[in-house]
This record gives structure tokens, sequence and C-alpha cells, in this order.
């Protein structure tokens, strides 16, 4: 399993050459626990920041993505990529995730299917996991919404 790095401070910085004010710093403090797949703190400057509503597992024409949970996030993770995109944005612009499951054993798929998907970043968004009784249709087993930033001048 890939992790980020676990180190006390300062975890991961990102500059962009062409807007060297632009910073993205993931910090994980030694105040807090060091989780594997999350940073505590991402601090974001002069940046133009990206708010997606929460994808969920669904084609474009709004049929639910059959199967389990895990098929279910992978899809989810399809569609922030294509929102993302859409704004000349990627996953590694991701400061903040919020993931909703509606069953607390989907946990550890969970949390693979987050490591198959953003494990390759040089550090992990920050995100909160909530247990909730239902999303708004039926068959969701899970939505997540997200927060991007890129330099203020990249479009």
């Amino acid at each position: 399993m890939s992790t980020s790095p676990r180190v006390e401070g300062l975890v991961h910085e990102r500059v962009d050459s062409a807007r060297p004010d632009f910073r993205v710093r993931y910090v994980n403090p030694p105040a807090l626990w060091a989780a594997p797949r999350i940073t505590q703190v991402v601090d974001v400057r002069d940046a133009r920041m990206i708010h997606l509503s929460g994808q969920t597992p669904t084609t474009a024409d709004y049929r639910v993505v059959g199967g389990g949970f895990r098929e279910q996030l992978h899809r989810v993770f399809d569609n922030i990529e294509a929102a993302l995109a859409s704004v000349g944005a990627g996953l590694a612009d991701i400061v903040k995730t919020t993931t909703y499951i509606t069953d607390p054993a989907h946990r550890d798929v969970m949390r693979e299917v987050r490591v198959a998907r953003l494990g390759h970043l040089p550090a992990y968004p920050a995100n909160t996991a909530l247990v909730v009784a239902s999303l708004i249709e039926p068959g969701f087993l899970v939505e997540v919404d997200v927060v991007a930033a890129v330099p203020a001048g990249r479009d």
C-alpha cells in the first residue's frame, strides 16, 4: 500500500514556477495524529479555488452505476476527474475532500480506493469522512465533494 510521507511539520509544498506566490503546503502538525491517507492541514495561498458539488456514482444521463461500493467509488473519482478537467485542473490540485458513505462496513474499501486513486500524489488532500443514514438517491452508496486549488492565472 502506498502512503504519503509521514513526518512532523511540513509534508510537501507545491509551488507553481510561473506563479511563485501560489503555494500549497501539506502539513501534519506533531500535535495531531498522522493518518496514512490524509493530510491534517492544507495551507493554500494566492489561488483560484474550485468547489465541486458532491460527485455521485452516476453516468452523464444520471443512471446509477451498478455493482458494489468499490465500483461506485471508482465512478465517483472518474466524475471528479471529469469535473476538474473541465476547468483545467486534475486530481493533483485537490486540497480537500468530504466523503459520505452509507455503511461503515465500506470504510476499508473507501480507504483502498482513495489510495488507488490518490496514492500517486506527493501528499494526500485533507479529508473528512462521514457515515450517513442515506444519500439523495436510494442506490447511492457514496458521494464525495471536492475543493481544489490552482494558480490564479491558470485557466
